[in-house]
């Protein structure tokens, strides 16, 4: 009898796999003879399921996102207020821990490759206008439909990109480095936070 394939879960491992090789060795090993070896699969495996490399990539580029996007989710639900949930989804989007470190390490290694591949910079513009949404809507929960909504939404989305990105390039999660970026971007962030609290009361 034949083993039935999910194809959907098969697809998401090589994914995985795929982003695992980038997180640790950069976008320039994403070969698609590499890629077939860190997913154990060969590479009629993989283009069974993409195209060819530069489906791939893009494939790879939006799952990163959904993982994240998913994750931040989930952060909200498990508390109650709305400057809560917005607290929660600006923690999630630091590198704070070895898998968003890793989550990190791939949009840096795609934003890099991304002048030269056209596809991955509409995917990138896509998925930013997907993240800026949701602050944009968890903004307006904590301070309504304030004037400055989107100069508040750019001052978060810039604070959690230039920490996130010193913090990703420091020394490792436990250096001295990334410890005092981590707490400036924790207060920066609540000033941030507050101000909207304090704006809306």
């Amino acid at each position: 009898m034949p083993r039935l394939v999910d194809h959907d879960a098969r697809k998401g491992e090589l994914l995985d796999a795929s982003l695992a090789l980038v997180a640790s060795e950069g976008i320039e090993a994403a070969s698609l003879r590499r890629l077939a070896r860190a997913a154990d699969c060969t590479t009629g495996a993989i283009t069974y399921y993409f195209e060819g490399r530069d489906t791939l990539l893009v494939a790879m580029l939006r799952r990163a996102h959904q993982t994240t996007g998913a994750r931040m989710l989930r952060a909200a639900s498990r508390v109650a207020s709305p400057r809560d949930r917005l607290w929660a989804v600006l923690m999630e989007a630091l590198p704070l821990d070895p898998e968003r470190l890793a989550e990190w390490r791939v949009w840096l290694a795609f934003w890099g490759a991304a002048a030269g591949h056209p596809e991955l910079v509409e995917e990138n513009l896509a998925r930013y206008a997907e993240w800026r949404a949701l602050l944009q809507s968890l903004v307006r929960d904590v301070a309504g439909d304030r004037a400055d909504l989107s100069l508040r939404v750019d001052a978060l989305m810039g604070l959690v990109d230039g920490f996130g990105v010193q913090i990703a390039l420091s020394k490792g999660l436990h250096s001295e480095g990334a410890a005092a970026l981590r707490q400036s971007a924790e207060r920066l962030l609540k000033a941030q936070l507050d101000e909207l609290v304090n704006a809306e009361s």
